[in-house]
């Protein structure tokens, strides 16, 4: 990072004149170990349904996870579409779809869907092992092919229930303050969403020792995956770009497992969701981007590789004075 900052201070152009550009190259190239890195990204897109939505805490069905997961998978999505676009590969996780994923061109776990979380723990501690291995996993096997920044994000109705409510336990926040609508909801269905999140953080408020307890009481197989990849980063040397409140709500789990993986990490963008504004302060993550985005899929994130891959053209491309003539500095 030094030695990228120096390069920076010499380029041909006024000094800071590339703002956040510049703060992002010099980030790329502490995650990369070189000064002038190379971007090869990968995404990993984590579907899951979770139990939560039997209290229909979503505008969309349970069965909109499985059709989305294999729309994904077809390269038909959002996400493949944005991700081809910035030159990254994309990697389709069932990480608990209901039903599961025959015929989808995608990684299994064998995992199924989580349980409600308003009346009992969403997932058994030989779950939460099994998805968050198989996440450092996936981490592993990116960096053996030489990527060098991994993307998550994920796919999952009722989602947004479990990630906020991991929100409010992790950062000590009143969960009034953090239900939003997610892709849908009105008045009457943002109110009935935070009663659940009440009920189930009263649940839970005594078992919740540490953000493993937190995540295996509150969470979901996709958020227990992304979790994976995220501490999978850490230990492989590979940078970790958030997409939106669930991913968020992942890497603050896999921080408060391993603190020192927070400079690894960047934040996408900003969701819409308060609750991941409240995620955001507690990580001390700025967002890239901050364009409303709420289609999941890793997304935001997404978008945010097409930004990095702007910062290191320009710090890449841009003549440093020993390259350029005496005049042009």
């Amino acid at each position: 990072m030094a030695a990228a900052r120096a390069r920076q201070a010499q380029l041909v152009k006024p000094p800071g004149s590339l703002g956040r550009l510049e703060e992002l190259a010099v980030w790329l190239a502490g995650v990369t170990g070189s000064e002038r890195p190379v971007l090869r990204a990968r995404v990993v897109v984590a579907a899951a349904d979770h139990g939560v939505a039997a209290q229909d805490v979503s505008a969309g069905p349970q069965a909109l996870t499985g059709q989305m997961l294999r729309t994904l998978a077809a390269d038909r999505g959002a996400g493949p579409a944005l991700a081809g676009a910035v030159g990254a590969d994309l990697v389709p996780v069932d990480a608990g779809v209901a039903g599961g994923s025959d015929g989808i061109d995608c990684v299994r776990l064998g995992l199924g869907p989580s349980r409600d979380l308003s009346v009992e723990a969403a997932l058994s501690v030989g779950e939460v092992a099994l998805a968050v291995d198989a996440g450092r996993d996936l981490a592993a096997r990116a960096a053996d092919d030489g990527v060098t920044v991994l993307a998550g994000g994920e796919i999952g109705v009722a989602g947004t229930t479990s990630a906020t409510c991991l929100a409010a336990a992790l950062t000590g926040s009143d969960v009034a303050g953090l239900v939003g609508p997610g892709t849908g909801l009105d008045a009457a269905g943002i109110a009935h969403r935070l009663a659940v999140c009440r009920r189930a953080l009263e649940l839970h408020a005594g078992a919740r020792r540490g953000p493993l307890h937190a995540l295996r009481r509150l969470g979901g197989g996709d958020i227990a995956v992304l979790c994976g990849v995220a501490l999978g980063a850490g230990e492989h040397g590979v940078g970790y770009v958030c997409d939106g409140l669930t991913a968020t709500a992942a890497a603050a789990v896999a921080v408060g497992i391993e603190p020192g993986l927070r400079p690894r990490l960047l934040a996408g963008h900003r969701s819409p969701e308060p609750a991941h504004r409240a995620l955001l302060d507690h990580l001390g993550l700025e967002p890239v981007l901050d364009l409303g985005l709420r289609v999941g899929e890793a997304g935001g994130a997404i978008a945010a590789l097409a930004v990095l891959r702007l910062a290191l053209a320009a710090h890449d491309g841009t003549a440093a004075c020993a390259e350029a003539s005496r005049s042009s500095c």
